[in-house]
């Protein structure tokens, strides 16, 4: 007898339902294609096409027999270079997938602007079969929406591309370079002193002149060249291919002479400009589009730094330097916006009685292990703070540490002595900064003579009012008042009646000259002399060897700092050593 299995093999009813399965989902694809508003395009590996559905009709004007066996060559128009259509390839055959704004032109000879996407097929061993291409008509879309998708990469006013679509090219750009082992080139370029034309004859005529500027440039530079306005009077020049330093030399050269040229405005003002530019080369100034922009940028502002009227390429020196300096502000930025403190620590230095070996305070010192830098100097991060606006942060971050440390040693030990931070300068110009610290120390449950504030010499001689009126009330709060860098600075001892101090702290330099220089010991001793008529502490910084030690041995009470006796020490061991000398 036949089994079920048997009968329903032989029959074909076993096959059956999934054959009416894919029927259906081929009767549905179908459905889909057929009734989609967008246009769909098919193309085998070769870029033959295969099948389009009636929205290719309907938008293109070509019906299906027109088009099966033709290439997108039948639909493109001569809006866009050979250039545009090999980055095209390149990143289809990097990524499988292109997307963008593209001019086609219809069989009426119409051209129009297309969102086109399209998206590659492979088969199990991953060998391209087919490409879909799915376009929407811009033309046909009203409203917002049309707005947003045209000025994707478009900048609206010069008509130009913009920042996005530089990015895009650059990437394209530095893919098919690292493959054929050619260089690109990219200018960033200024037309030179806009802002004077807005202020005088208004935004109205200078965006005129940045209208005219623009179709300058647009006439000057290749076709294949990528030309965008990226911001303000700020143009961007991608080169992708004679990227030489001589060509670029020479595009520069011919582009400064014709943005300098005068320019009339329709109201018969003359308005002449001084264009600045700034010339990087991949690879040799950076490996990924990121750094070749900010190379470009940086040589348009060493340019401009030089006279205007002038090209620069990147001087790699500098343009090393300043990538530094943006890591560690970006890293700056990072550390105090999260709160985290991330690499950031401190450690603390001890300030000595050298006759009895008394540790008097503590100078805290801030420490930084950058992730990708590594370990950075304070005299190198401090002054990119200072620079970008970020000290008076980073200073109430230091203390808000110390005030917190402080709290947990005094729980700990009776016998504490007092802790030293560093104010910057612009900390003077926060008015709340007495308020602030005041309020700080509360919440630790410290007291304020728990803190000793340094302030350099420099800074007190720049800001004497603000930075007296604030020093008396952080006097009264109980603060002590240390003046830092004594003799680096201006030196103006007349002054120094004038200022709350508590403490003069001697610059490391005079010790290591008065080792060698008699009149150096000379001047240090008289200092250390006027510090006792005045009243004020002493503390001499850079005691390292014991000659130096014996030097300051009839200088009277004093304090001194230095590696002689302790070098700066993690919170882990400036613990064990306050735990050692307890009572």
């Amino acid at each position: 007898m036949t089994s079920l299995e048997s009968w329903q093999e032989s029959t074909g009813l076993s096959s059956r339902p999934l054959e009416r399965a894919l029927q259906f989902k081929r009767q549905l694809l179908e459905h889909v294609l057929e009734h989609s508003l967008e246009l769909i395009m098919v193309t085998d590996a070769n870029s033959i096409i295969q099948r389009v559905n009636a929205a290719f009709t309907h938008i293109t004007g070509y019906s299906a027999e027109e088009a099966l066996g033709q290439t997108p060559r039948l639909v493109q128009s001569a809006r866009h270079s050979p250039d545009f259509y090999r980055q095209m390839r390149m990143q289809l055959q990097d990524s499988g997938s292109w997307s963008g704004q593209i001019w086609n032109r219809r069989k009426s000879g119409e051209v129009y602007l297309q969102w086109l996407t399209i998206n590659t097929l492979t088969d199990d061993d991953g060998e391209i079969t087919h490409r879909v291409a799915i376009g929407h008509d811009l033309t046909a879309i009203a409203g917002p929406k049309r707005e947003r998708m045209l000025f994707t990469f478009k900048d609206p006013l010069t008509q130009l591309g913009n920042r996005q679509l530089l990015t895009s090219r650059l990437e394209q750009a530095l893919a098919e370079a690292e493959r054929n082992q050619i260089e690109v080139g990219l200018m960033v370029l200024d037309i030179g002193r806009l802002r004077p034309v807005n202020e005088q004859l208004g935004l109205t005529w200078g965006d005129d002149v940045l209208r005219q500027q623009a179709r300058t440039l647009q006439a000057a530079v290749d076709e294949a060249d990528t030309l965008v306005r990226l911001q303000g009077d700020q143009f961007a020049v991608l080169r992708h291919s004679r990227a030489q330093n001589t060509a670029m030399a020479q595009l520069a050269d011919k582009l400064l002479g014709l943005l300098a040229q005068p320019i009339v405005l329709a109201d018969q003002n003359v308005v002449s400009l001084q264009p600045s530019i700034g010339i990087a080369n991949y690879p040799r100034d950076a490996a990924e589009s990121t750094g070749l922009l900010q190379a470009a940028e940086h040589a348009h502002a060493m340019a401009k730094r030089d006279g205007r009227n002038r090209f620069q390429f990147v001087d790699q020196r500098e343009h090393v330097l300043h990538h530094r300096e943006l890591l560690i502000e970006q890293g700056l930025y990072h550390i105090l916006n999260t709160g985290t403190g991330e690499g950031l620590s401190l450690h603390y230095q001890p300030q000595v009685c050298p006759d009895t070996g008394t540790i008097r305070a503590l100078e805290a010192l801030l420490r930084w292990q950058h992730p990708q830098l590594g370990a950075i100097s304070p005299g190198e991060f401090i002054p990119v703070a200072e620079k970008n606006g970020l000290s008076v942060r980073l200073d109430r971050w230091v203390i808000e540490q110390v005030c917190a440390q402080v709290a947990q040693w005094q729980y700990h030990y009776s016998r504490l002595p007092v802790v030293s931070v560093n104010l910057s300068a612009q900390q003077f110009g926060q008015a709340d900064f007495s308020d602030w610290l005041q309020a700080c120390v509360n919440e630790a449950g410290i007291t304020a003579n728990r803190l000793k504030l340094e302030v350099t010499e420099t800074t007190m001689m720049e800001h004497k009012d603000s930075c007296v009126a604030m020093l008396k009330r952080l006097r009264r709060q109980g603060f002590c008042i240390s003046l830092d860098d004594f003799g680096t600075g201006y030196s103006a001892m007349s002054c120094l009646h004038r200022y709350p101090l508590d403490e003069l702290k001697i610059d490391r330099s005079f010790m290591v000259e008065a080792c060698h220089n008699t009149r150096a010991f000379v001047l240090l001793k008289t200092i250390a002399s006027l510090a006792q008529q005045l009243s004020l502490s002493l503390v001499v910084e850079g005691v390292e060897q014991a000659s130096q030690l014996a030097l300051l041995r009839d200088f009277g009470p004093l304090t001194v700092q230095g590696y002689y006796f302790y070098r700066p020490l993690s919170v882990t061991d400036m613990t064990a050593l306050l735990a050692d000398r307890q009572p």
